[in-house]
């Protein structure tokens, strides 16, 4: 914004995506307080947090507007960029905002963490912020992925599967295959998550318009139901089968299912 508090132009599209975004986390905070599995204490982990546009929005929304107690801590592997946020961080003087330098595989910095955000993590990057988020015992888990690359590699090297039996309609379309690959990437970690014991949802995170990479995954943790896991698992194995793939989020997630058949 300009000192008159205008939104450049230039800028729109982010502005939207900042208060898109900000819903959600409004939606979640407000489904987790509904489960009493937070009080007005919050503990947020953003992955891949970039420039951190939302980290800082985060901020101002749980400082100024929520009124909560909160610790934010912001992840990305760019030391500049991370040095650069911390600076202004103190500078606007953003108490309990941290920016750290480093891969999520290695982040240990919180434990039992209530809610954490990764946004556009490139390929298996978000499969591995699931599973940060399941050893750091999240209530809740949002996911914006991009670039999902491993399931069209996977599954262009084996063209015995029955996915290349029945649709290859799709199969035979470069395009059309990147799509679905993408897809059934994202179903298959929604349903990865469900079978950790939360409670999934998929939805557009902004308008196509903004950003083609508008897929959010939600997971909340939720009441296990067994025969409801058993559903699912088969679902999910049978899925896998017909992709005729395994993918790295099965080796990552599996000892976290609730649930082997």
């Amino acid at each position: 914004m300009g000192e008159d508090g205008k939104v450049f132009k230039n800028s729109y599209d982010k502005f939207r995506q900042i208060n898109k975004y900000l819903e959600f986390i409004d939606d979640t905070i407000r489904e987790l307080q509904n489960k009493k599995l937070i009080g007005d204490h919050i503990k947020f982990v953003d992955f891949g947090c970039g420039k951190s546009y939302l980290t800082f929005a985060l901020h101002y929304y749980l400082k100024d507007i929520k009124k909560f107690t909160f610790e934010i801590i912001g992840l990305d592997l760019k030391k500049d960029v991370m040095k650069k946020c911390n600076d202004i961080a103190k500078e606007l003087k953003c108490e309990n905002l941290e920016f750290l330098t480093g891969n999520i595989k290695d982040f240990d910095k919180l434990q039992n963490v209530d809610i954490i955000f990764s946004l556009h993590a490139c390929n298996n990057a978000t499969d591995y912020a699931l599973l940060k988020g399941l050893e750091l015992n999240a209530k809740a888990i949002l996911a914006v992925p991009c670039c999902q690359h491993e399931f069209n590699e996977k599954m262009s090297n084996t063209k015995n599967s029955k996915f290349f039996d029945k649709e290859m309609p799709i199969g035979k379309h470069g395009i059309l295959f990147e799509k679905y690959t993408s897809l059934a990437t994202d179903a298959f970690r929604a349903q990865a998550l469900e079978l950790c014991g939360y409670k999934t949802q998929v939805m557009e995170f902004i308008d196509m318009e903004h950003t083609p990479k508008n897929i959010l995954i939600r997971g909340i943790k939720d009441k296990v139901n067994t025969e409801s896991l058993k559903r699912r698992f088969n679902e999910y194995e049978k899925f896998k089968s017909f992709l005729g793939i395994e993918p790295l989020l099965d080796s990552l997630l599996s000892p976290y299912y609730l649930i082997k058949l």
